[in-house]
């Protein structure tokens, strides 16, 4: 299991302007586009969804979550009656939105694409794999939650495909982003799960067999599938955190069940605007 030929794996956990910790890509600095994997810390949320739950669905209280919300997009520099979500239903249907979609969730989708300036694109994960997609040329941005399902699935090669037929994208373009997610050391699954990756051509980097189980590396597999549909390896960035690892970072439901969600969040800035350094 490697992530040999990734960009900088290299962590960058950054305090916004309103303090709030963010962790961004190095591919994905500099440019006309804002972006950031949340943490589990800086907000209102009481245990155990302590502190920036940005999850509606898990139990929190509803203004909490709300304020929450609303800290991250401040700390990103963006509208927060621009966020969009999609509703995450462990497959691979790609919606492409634009400020028609402001403020909300959209139905059977795992990723969502745009061109628009005018939203920001929002995925909310626990261990799956949130994924963050630049086309610089096109100025298009792309978002997708990819659990072993969407994974097997294919919602990363979905992205692209929408990306190259909506827009033009060519794969070698694009910058790809994989924000922490459970490590391989702490994902197991029994066969119907290993099952579904058993016939990838580089299964034995991405499944490592033990005592009646598998090991499964969620975020190498994402990583190879962009490199199959022309994503060039220097141009994927990978965070090499692990959420179970990790609990005074980042929400685990492998670790916990009942616990908060992070964010993955990007959004295009408006031509002549600037993000605060």
């Amino acid at each position: 299991m490697s992530s040999e030929g990734s960009a900088d794996r290299t962590p960058q956990i950054i305090p916004a302007p309103n303090g709030l910790p963010l962790l961004r890509a190095a591919l994905f600095e500099g440019g006309p586009l804002a972006h950031g994997f949340t943490t589990r810390l800086g907000g209102d949320s009481a245990p155990p969804f302590a502190t920036l739950n940005l999850g509606r669905a898990v139990g929190d209280r509803p203004e909490h979550v709300a304020a929450n919300r609303r800290r991250v997009l401040e700390a990103l520099g963006r509208d927060p009656d621009g966020h969009v979500e999609a509703a995450q239903v462990h497959g691979c249907s790609v919606a492409v939105v634009d400020a028609g979609h402001r403020g909300t969730k959209v139905a059977g989708a795992d990723a969502l694409v745009t061109s628009d300036p005018a939203v920001t694109l929002a995925i909310h994960v626990a261990d799956c794999v949130p994924l963050l997609f630049w086309d610089p040329p096109r100025g298009i941005v792309g978002a997708a939650h990819a659990g072993w399902r969407g994974t097997a699935a294919g919602v990363g090669r979905a992205v692209v495909e929408t990306m190259q037929r909506i827009f033009g994208t060519d794969p070698g373009d694009l910058r790809a982003a994989l924000g922490p997610a459970i490590g391989p050391d702490h994902y197991e699954v029994d066969w119907p799960v290993a099952d579904a990756f058993a016939h990838w051509p580089w299964a034995s980097e991405v499944l490592r067999p033990g005592p009646g189980h598998w090991w499964l590396d969620l975020v190498e597999a994402n990583r190879r599938a962009l490199v199959a549909v022309g994503v060039p390896p220097g141009q994927i960035w990978a965070s090499g955190l692990c959420t179970v690892c990790r609990p005074d970072l980042f929400f685990s439901y492998r670790r916990e069940a009942t616990t908060g969600r992070m964010g993955a969040l990007v959004g295009l800035l408006a031509p002549g605007f600037h993000l605060a350094p």
